[in-house]
Order: C-alpha cells, then sequence, then structure tokens
C-alpha cells in the first residue's frame, strides 16, 4: 500500500510540476502538457526569486511540503534512508523535465524540494527513532 501511495504521490507532483499552466490547473483542474524539444537549459540558473508574490511563495512552500510528504511515504517513515536520496535525486530529475514542458525548471527549487525532504527526515528521525529507542528499552 506505501508503494502505490508513494508512486501516485510522485505522479500527483509530476503534473504540479510539468503541467504546462499551473494556475489553470488548479483553477479549472485541467491537466496539459506541451513539450519542448528544445529547453532552455539556462533557465535552471535563473535567480528570479518573487518574495512578495504570495503565488509564488505558495508554490515554494508547495514544493517544500510536497517534496517532504513524499520522503516520507517512500521511506515508510523513516525506516528506509535511501528512500530520501531517491526523493532528492526525484526532486532534480521533475525540475529537469520542467524544461522540457515550458515550465521554468530551477536549481533554487531543488534545494527547496531537498529541504523540505531533509525537514521530513529529521522529523521521523526524531518522532520514530525516539520511540524505538523506547521499545528497545522496554524490552
Amino acid at each position: 500500500m506505501r508503494i502505490t501511495l508513494t508512486i501516485i504521490w510522485a505522479i500527483a507532483l509530476f503534473i504540479f510540476t510539468c503541467s504546462f499552466n499551473f494556475h489553470q490547473l488548479i483553477t479549472e483542474h485541467y491537466i496539459h502538457f506541451v513539450h519542448n524539444s528544445h529547453p532552455d537549459w539556462s533557465e535552471l540558473f535563473k535567480l528570479d526569486f518573487e518574495f512578495d508574490d504570495s503565488e509564488w511563495v505558495t508554490r515554494k512552500i508547495g514544493h517544500f511540503v510536497g517534496f517532504g510528504l513524499l520522503g516520507v511515504l517512500a521511506s515508510n517513515f523513516g525506516k528506509y534512508k535511501s528512500a530520501f536520496l531517491y526523493s532528492v535525486m526525484y526532486a532534480a530529475l521533475t525540475e529537469v523535465l520542467q524544461l522540457f514542458f515550458f515550465r521554468g525548471g530551477r536549481i533554487y527549487d531543488i534545494i527547496n524540494d531537498s529541504a523540505g525532504i531533509l525537514f521530513a527526515y529529521v522529523v521521523c528521525r526524531i518522532v520514530f527513532g525516539t520511540s524505538q529507542r523506547h521499545k528497545r528499552k522496554v524490552k
């Protein structure tokens, strides 16, 4: 069941990150992909921060939370440490793939996604690591 949920969430993240028009996806639930056979690789290196734009900030929070959730699901709440690394690799892949769908993949989004994954990892280690130690002491 966990693997199924992880795959479904990874597909949802792909749709959110690579759909041609994110605003239309959210407001009209319209999923639309347009292939770009000649992506502009310089898009990855843009530093177009828009901290005063609430929609941009909301998307960045969505990246952080969405990929953090992917890390939690993939790792089965911290049981498989390697799943966090695979989640970071998937985050990087989605940013590169965005370039092939007329979306702006950014290295800073990979960092943001990775921060969400790292945060999820730390929380899992604190919450579930503590409970594991407690169970060992009780036995």
